[in-house]
């Protein structure tokens, strides 16, 4: 058993200092008759899951790479395997930065994903499915997914209002712009994610807008 000579205590288990003067023990450390068991911190455990996900995505640049230099194939599916890669990486690191703040985490992915999709419409020849259908349906779906988030989980309003706020401006002004612009062939799915962006915005003015102000306040330092 180790002992503490200065605080003349017997500690129990295995420490490398004792638990009351942080001085140094003597005697032999006893692991199996620990009392209290070893609690990895937090912050240790999100460090090895970024790390692990950042090998796994190297292992998959590095075949890629291996199969581009050695096969030549005929299609460029390796340097679409590893841009998928990328972008894997990237949204789990945001989601594991951001993994206590659920409403912050989910309006992030959301603007995320459609600047990737934008990219990915560049990278494989325009064809504007990115801001015809990806755009519309993942600002409409977010919306309503933070809405049922705040219900269910009992989120405080003056903590929802920012990101649902920020989604709505951003769903209802970017398709509609696009609209006037006329860079959408096919409208239905931007008309729709207007009218639900501006419906929400305006209830979050007539009903919510003390929250709203809070939120402004506290953000921009007001």
């Amino acid at each position: 058993m180790q002992y503490c000579p200065l605080c003349q205590v017997k500690v129990v288990g295995s420490k490398r200092a004792c638990p009351l003067c942080e001085g140094p023990l003597t005697g032999r450390p006893e692991p199996e008759r620990e009392v209290f068991p070893q609690v990895v911190p937090p912050h240790r455990r999100a460090r090895v899951a970024r790390r692990i996900v950042t090998l796994c995505v190297l292992v998959v640049l590095a075949g890629c790479l291996q199969v581009e230099s050695v096969w030549h194939p005929v299609s460029n599916w390796p340097l679409i395997v590893m841009a998928a890669a990328l972008c894997s990486w990237l949204a789990v690191m945001l989601g594991i930065s951001r993994r206590r703040l659920l409403m912050q985490n989910l309006t992030a992915q959301t603007l995320l994903f459609s600047v990737l999709s934008v990219l990915w419409d560049f990278g494989t020849g325009w064809r504007g499915w990115s801001i015809t259908w990806v755009f519309p349906i993942l600002f409409m779906g977010a919306i309503g997914v933070l809405l049922l988030l705040k219900l269910v989980l009992h989120v405080a309003m003056v903590d929802a209002v920012g990101w649902i706020g920020v989604l709505a401006v951003l769903g209802w002004v970017v398709p509609l712009v696009l609209l006037l612009t006329q860079k959408i062939d096919f409208m239905l799915p931007s008309i729709l994610c207007c009218g639900v962006s501006f419906v929400t915005l305006v209830v979050l003015v007539l009903f919510f807008h003390r929250y709203m102000r809070q939120e402004a306040e506290r953000r921009f330092h007001l």
